[in-house]
């Protein structure tokens, strides 16, 4: 039969590669992750040693310290669950905040659309652009404007 310290020896190294396989997968913050790792942490001291369990169940007056365990275990998680929601509650609040942000933006932007095609479209009516070349013709050079070379220039190599 296989002992409960290595139990929860093995119990505590797999918390630790689950954890750090979430963190580098980007799965899992940081800051979350210090809470798991001391979780971790945790398990392997109470089963490596049990008497420290012993001694706080003698502390609080419960009998049975296993019992004593699972209420430390049901009150992290609770912690942890209050902690979460309030962390959600204000990041509720703030996608709100950014989501008006956002819609002011585009309004303005908008705005702006409008206005700077009103402008350019009066400057058009007010200063129409030539679009023709020289002298009037359609092509920017006509074969007449060509530059050519003098006749008796040598061109050297």
């Amino acid at each position: 039969m296989i002992s409960y310290k290595i139990t929860t020896g093995i119990l505590g190294a797999v918390i630790f590669i689950i954890i750090l396989l979430l963190v580098r997968r980007g799965k899992l913050q940081e800051k979350y992750a210090l809470t798991w790792f001391a979780i971790g942490i945790v398990v392997v001291v109470m089963g490596a040693f049990p008497i420290i369990l012993d001694k706080i169940a003698i502390l609080t007056g419960v009998t049975y310290a296993p019992a004593l365990l699972f209420v430390i275990a049901v009150g992290v998680l609770l912690i942890q669950n209050l902690y979460l929601f309030i962390f959600a509650s204000q990041n509720e609040v703030r996608i709100k905040e950014l989501l008006q942000e956002v819609a002011v933006l585009k309004k303005l932007v908008a705005e702006l659309r409008e206005e700077t095609t009103f402008h350019a479209k009066a400057t058009e009516e007010k200063y129409p652009r030539n679009l023709n070349g020289l002298n009037g013709t359609k092509d920017p050079i006509s074969n007449a404007q060509e530059p050519t070379a003098p006749r008796d220039a040598k061109i050297s190599s």
